[in-house]
């Protein structure tokens, strides 16, 4: 333990001041938690998830990233931390376009921009990792070029060191739960996103699937990808939470186009998009909904496909009369008997349904089980985390989260949708 850390504190040199201030921010939660073991746990949560805002804040990235994963992860932290780290947004600065076309000349050669008719240098869309830019081939077609940002490959493997030398120091004070395993989760998605030929994989296999008609999915051009690139078809700049903004009466109609879509990804293909966050959503003239970026999917087998539509819909009242304690078993729930987990199951849900619906309700069950110890299956993490983040988005437009399966749903045509 001791020798991870020091390995892992070894990278503070070349991260600079962003490393310092770690280190500095862990000492204040170790003192933090030592002054409050005989008292106000959650004021300790409270003030703890201050300061690990605050850190992430400041040194922006993955730090930020990080942050925002754990938000959706109930079962790891204390709802004080999740409530604090919902609040932190992604304010990353583009990279200057000088930067940007050095990339494209080591992967297309000098003569790059003979391909294009324009390149539009002022990026459209700006993450941690990665930029976008708007261009025109030559044969007509629109398309937008991904690109990762430089040296941010170099300043996660930095960072990654970092985490988990603190999340061997701070595992002690955060016995509830597995923290070092969900770092690695953490590190091992991010890693993978980095590498866009994963992304084109992922983007290819989704595409593959037989989506509701109103999804659309931009078409991949492999031959101007790599592993730093992505160029795909310009689907517009909507975004669909500007769009709901200024025409909140759309949103009942464009979210539950969203919502069919995910519980059919989840509960149908197997094959689901594992960041639905609002910036990944873009609507176009057509009323469909454009969903992007597929740095990580969720990929489940049948028999998990089938195990998981069972427990989420017995626990939503669509499978009959089933014994809920029994399915999350056979779910690979570990760690409490049949009649803990329905009692478990029925107490929050039943009480939590009523008053904050359905996925509040998922929310503080996850919350339940990470304090009874109870061992939940990744891969239903995956799905709580992603459903869990399409509720907070529907929420905000007062749109109720409708669980009927997509079968059992009415399409509804586009009337309309983008009338001006």
């Amino acid at each position: 333990m001791i020798k991870e850390s020091v390995i892992g504190l070894s990278a503070i040199a070349a991260g600079r001041t962003r490393y310092v201030r770690a280190v500095a921010a862990m000492s204040q939660l170790a003192a933090l938690y030592a002054a409050g073991t005989l008292g106000d746990k959650k004021a300790s949560h409270r003030r703890g998830a201050e300061v690990l805002s605050s850190l992430c804040r400041r040194n922006g990235g993955f730090w930020v990233k990080a942050a925002q994963f754990f938000s959706c992860r109930p079962d790891v932290l204390p709802r004080e931390y999740i409530e604090a780290f919902q609040q932190l947004q992604n304010d990353a600065q583009p990279v200057p376009f000088a930067a940007i076309s050095r990339v494209l000349s080591r992967a297309w050669g000098r003569d790059w921009r003979d391909q294009f008719v324009w390149v539009q240098e002022q990026p459209t869309a700006v993450a941690s990792i990665a930029q976008v830019h708007r261009a025109r081939l030559k044969d007509g077609h629109e398309v937008a070029i991904k690109v990762r940002l430089p040296k941010v490959k170099r300043l996660f493997e930095q960072d990654a060191r970092v985490f988990r030398a603190l999340s061997v120091l701070a595992a002690p004070r955060f016995q509830e739960f597995d923290l070092r395993q969900a770092i690695e989760q953490l590190l091992a998605m991010t890693a993978i996103e980095l590498d866009f030929r994963n992304e084109a994989a992922n983007m290819q296999r989704f595409a593959r699937q037989q989506h509701h008609p109103r999804i659309r999915i931009p078409e991949l051009l492999p031959s101007l990808s790599n592993e730093r690139i992505l160029v795909t078809s310009w689907e517009g700049e909507t975004r669909l939470r500007d769009y709901l903004d200024e025409n909140r009466d759309k949103a009942a109609d464009l979210l539950g186009v969203l919502l069919t879509s995910y519980l059919q990804q989840v509960t149908r293909f197997g094959v689901y998009q594992a960041d639905p966050h609002p910036g990944n959503f873009l609507v176009n003239e057509d009323g469909q909904v454009v969903i992007l970026d597929f740095g990580a999917i969720g990929i489940l087998t049948p028999d998990e496909v089938r195990r998981y539509s069972r427990l989420l819909y017995g626990l939503m009242g669509f499978e009959g009369k089933v014994d809920i304690g029994e399915l999350f078993v056979q779910a690979g729930f570990k760690g409490g008997s049949p009649e803990t987990l329905k009692a478990l199951a029925l107490y929050v849900l039943t009480d939590q349904l009523r008053h904050q619906g359905p996925v509040a309700a998922m929310g503080d069950l996850m919350e339940r089980f990470r304090e009874e110890r109870i061992s939940i299956p990744d891969s239903y993490i995956g799905i709580s985390r992603v459903l869990i983040t399409l509720g907070g988005f529907l929420m905000n437009y007062d749109v109720p989260f409708d669980w009927t399966p997509p079968e059992q749903r009415k399409a509804v045509a586009p009337a309309e949708t983008m009338e001006s």
